[in-house]
């Protein structure tokens, strides 16, 4: 076996040959498999640099100087900041106890960013049950192409964990705005935090102003950053609400629910999950729309009640949850367009199967585009939603005819 020292020249060889590389002379497949090779061995290394790391430290050979702590003494020596050390070390504690995990970054199947994400949510007193389930966890995330889905998963394990323990929701606090006027200047100053709610209702209708501005300033041939392009959107907000009259407007936005998650917990359509107490402020008042699947990918029917216009579209969205453009883009579909996959110009039916969420770049520039293939058509009729409903019913115990009777079939 190499020593210590010898293993750190032949690391330190390693990464002179990698700067003397001449990254222009490499094909594009070439270096796109080199940044994707190096990010894996990057995490291996972080692994394997953590087990050492999680050997010095528990040792307490850093005590010799007079270190008060082991982030401290590294900190010190490395260079760095010592509230990162200290996150490093943790890490590598908990890792030591994840074989799963650490297996799946040794094979290059998860990043570091997984580990964090389990540490974040599973140290603690979720931890044992977490080692229950670490297998089907790794496995399902190891499944997931996008981070952003497997944080999904980890987010709902999690709620059902603290449903198991007994422990309840964190509490959160109201949203909150601040603002300061200045006495000398008269400008103002605003700043604060909107939970994922008010924010899923605040943001697609400022951003859809700061989008309308954006327009007059091109024909009007003025130059305005996105953020004064917000702040005027925010000052328009406000001098309509100034100006309405009437019934007092209600919040529209998207919530996916699955069979049973209700209880607990279910996913606003930006990807966002949140807890089903959440919605309790907003069940009276806001605009809902209920949408029955059949399997994750075909919509069987929507209920009749509050619904909007396009209700095939807002299936489309609710279904396809990002874009889905060919190169995996993460863009939430209620931030984009719903189009076709086979262009209606060449006989492509109007309807969820041939439909598909994309983002505005990937949708509407031409040298972006790249839709996904229309999945096989099929009727869809009253009896295939009575199916399903019958189904849920028999599964989940939902015998309620009060939501049986409020879908209809999506045409």
């Amino acid at each position: 076996m190499s020593s210590p020292a010898a293993l750190l020249d032949q690391l330190h060889g390693l990464v002179d040959q990698l700067l003397a590389l001449d990254g222009a002379a490499c094909a594009a497949d070439e270096l796109r498999d080199l940044v994707v090779g190096l990010e894996v061995e990057r995490a291996r290394l972080t692994v394997a640099g953590g087990s050492v790391a999680h050997e010095w430290s528990d040792r307490g050979d850093w005590r010799a100087d007079g270190s008060l702590r082991p982030q401290l003494a590294l900190a010190r020596d490395a260079h760095r900041d010592h509230a990162t050390v200290r996150h490093e070390l943790r890490r590598a504690k908990w890792l030591q106890r994840m074989p799963h995990t650490r297996r799946a970054v040794l094979e290059g199947r998860l990043s570091i960013d997984h580990v964090d994400l389990f540490v974040q949510r599973a140290a603690g007193k979720r931890f044992e049950l977490f080692l229950q389930s670490e297998a089907l966890l790794v496995e399902q995330c190891a499944a997931l192409q996008l981070f952003d889905d497997a944080r999904r998963v980890v987010q709902y394990w999690a709620a059902l964990a603290d449903d198991q323990l007994g422990l309840r929701a964190e509490r959160r606090e109201s949203s909150a705005l601040y603002m300061s006027r200045s006495a000398l200047t008269g400008e103002g100053d605003i700043h604060g935090h909107l939970l994922p709610i008010d924010h899923e209702i605040v943001a697609p209708e400022l951003e859809r102003l700061a989008r309308e501005i954006l327009l007059e300033d091109r024909s009007a041939g003025v130059h305005r950053t996105p953020a004064q392009r917000r702040a005027a959107a925010l000052v328009r907000m406000a001098t309509r609400s100034i100006n309405a009259t009437g019934a007092t407007a209600r919040p529209s936005f998207q919530v996916i629910v699955g069979d049973e998650t209700a209880r607990r917990l279910c996913e606003l359509a930006s990807g966002t999950v949140v807890g089903s107490d959440d919605l309790e402020p907003f069940i009276d008042t806001a605009v809902m729309q209920h949408f029955l699947f059949d399997g994750s990918d075909v919509v069987l029917a929507t209920s009749k009640q509050r619904t909007f216009r396009g209700n095939l579209r807002r299936a489309i969205l609710v279904r396809d949850r990002r874009c889905q453009h060919r190169s995996v883009c993460p863009t939430p579909a209620v931030d984009g367009d719903v189009d076709h996959r086979t262009p209606a110009a060449r006989g492509g039916p109007t309807s969820q199967f041939n439909g598909a969420a994309e983002c505005i770049p990937h949708n509407r520039y031409p040298d972006l585009h790249g839709h996904p293939e229309p999945r096989p058509e099929r009727d869809i009729g009253p009896l295939d939603a009575l199916r399903c409903r019958l189904r849920w019913q028999f599964l989940r115990e939902l015998d309620d005819p009060q939501y049986a009777a409020s879908f209809q079939p999506v045409r």
